[in-house]
């Protein structure tokens, strides 16, 4: 679905959490405690490298992981242990977690169920699997007093090294930690509607979905349905098909693996909902996976153009799911969904237009991001959890710095 039509099931798209995630992250927590930053290579990064290759270039410039107290024996833990991340500055915990947790609210004041994302009593957790057992971790944000940065904990599952360095990758990995905003604020600063949307949501990254496989089947299921619909066939496929950890009386699920949908039928999909097309489409790219004629994982270590590529070889993706999940999956830097609906109405409504610009148009105002156009395209999309009145006051501090500048 495009990311516009997953507005439209609110008139208002507020900012706030299933679970009052604002009554628990104070504010005066969020400075945290970065890892000596490398030089930046501001070249390779316009070029639209991934990211997540960032530490593999630059190790001394990633965020930090301490272990402290984790046991090598146990294989559950009884006694929870912990391992710290330090984020590279700027970082925004809470605004990241926002964006994870929080889908629009319905006009009736419904709100979702967390269906594999979870914030529960100041703690984000999430399962993911290692070795094909589930693993429960949690994350959550250290003051300054306790040397900031984020705690991370096996809650439920094994807790050998594999298991620890998993949970650490996932947790890096979703939540950026490594990334560096610099060269793209650099961007920004001359942009009369980024530079301002970078001071607003400084420490913002794109979050990555770790699973890409995740990230793609969710695109598939989203597509041209509205938000409601939307999750209510992607919990009954996960609840049906997938695998679930119980902790301290609560579930917490895991999204099914391709092996698990891979022997399904498209009459198995049809049960939950799923259209025969996209029941075609899941079960094809599930079975591909599986038997090795389609590497999803490999993507990441390709360009952004030719990841896309790929993913567009792939029968249901289109160009919107393409980039769409070359942004949260897989890195990609430079990804512009020009025919996104939302995109060109922030464009519009932002940069003064007097009509929704086409495809052409946006392409056009976008060659001035390039090398860091998924970034652009997600702060514009980031407006979409604010307040109309801060939209509108800050369209007219954008227009009066204008007239400003006209001669």
């Amino acid at each position: 679905m495009q990311f516009y039509a997953l507005l439209q099931s609110s008139r208002k798209f507020r900012s706030h959490f299933h679970y009052s995630i604002k009554m628990t992250l104070p504010v005066e927590s969020y400075r945290l405690q970065a890892a000596q930053p490398g030089a930046t290579n501001a070249v390779a990064a316009a070029s639209g490298r991934r990211f997540l290759r960032s530490r593999d270039r630059r190790p001394e410039a990633a965020a930090t992981a301490i272990f402290t107290g984790a046991k090598e024996e146990s294989l559950h833990l009884r006694k929870i242990d912990s391992m710290i991340l330090k984020p590279r500055e700027p970082f925004n915990f809470h605004r990241t977690l926002r964006f994870i947790l929080s889908p629009p609210s319905l006009l009736n004041g419904r709100s979702f169920a967390p269906l594999l994302d979870y914030f529960v009593a100041g703690e984000f957790r999430r399962v993911i699997e290692v070795e094909g057992e589930p693993v429960l971790y949690g994350v959550s944000e250290r003051d300054a007093r306790s040397g900031g940065g984020l705690r991370v904990r096996i809650l439920q599952g094994p807790s050998h090294s594999a298991a620890r360095r998993a949970v650490l990758d996932s947790a890096r990995t979703q939540l950026a930690v490594d990334f560096d905003l610099n060269p793209f604020y650099t961007l920004a600063a001359l942009d009369p509607v980024l530079s301002r949307l970078v001071v607003h949501f400084r420490g913002m990254r794109i979050p990555q979905v770790a699973n890409p496989y995740e990230a793609l089947v969710s695109a598939i299921l989203e597509q041209q349905v509205n938000l409601s619909f939307a999750h209510q066939v992607k919990r009954a496929l996960i609840e049906t098909h997938g695998r679930f950890v119980e902790f301290e009386g609560s579930r917490y699920n895991l999204f099914p693996n391709a092996a698990a949908l891979a022997i399904r039928t498209p009459q198995d999909l049809r049960k939950l909902q799923i259209s025969g097309p996209k029941a075609r489409y899941i079960l094809a790219i599930s079975q591909a996976i599986v038997d090795g004629s389609f590497d999803l994982g490999a993507l990441r270590s390709l360009e952004a153009s030719a990841a896309q590529e790929k993913l567009l070889s792939l029968k249901g993706v289109g160009a919107w799911t393409a980039h769409y999940v070359a942004m949260r999956a897989l890195g990609g830097l430079d990804c512009l969904p020009a025919a996104d609906v939302g995109l060109q109405k922030s464009i519009q409504f932002f940069y003064g237009l007097r009509k929704q610009p086409a495809i052409p148009r946006v392409e056009a105002l976008a060659r001035k991001w390039a090398g860091w156009r998924s970034y652009a395209t997600f702060y514009l999309w980031l407006t979409y959890w604010e307040e109309t009145s801060w939209k509108e006051n800050l369209r007219a501090e954008i227009r009066a710095l204008k007239n400003q500048k006209a001669p």
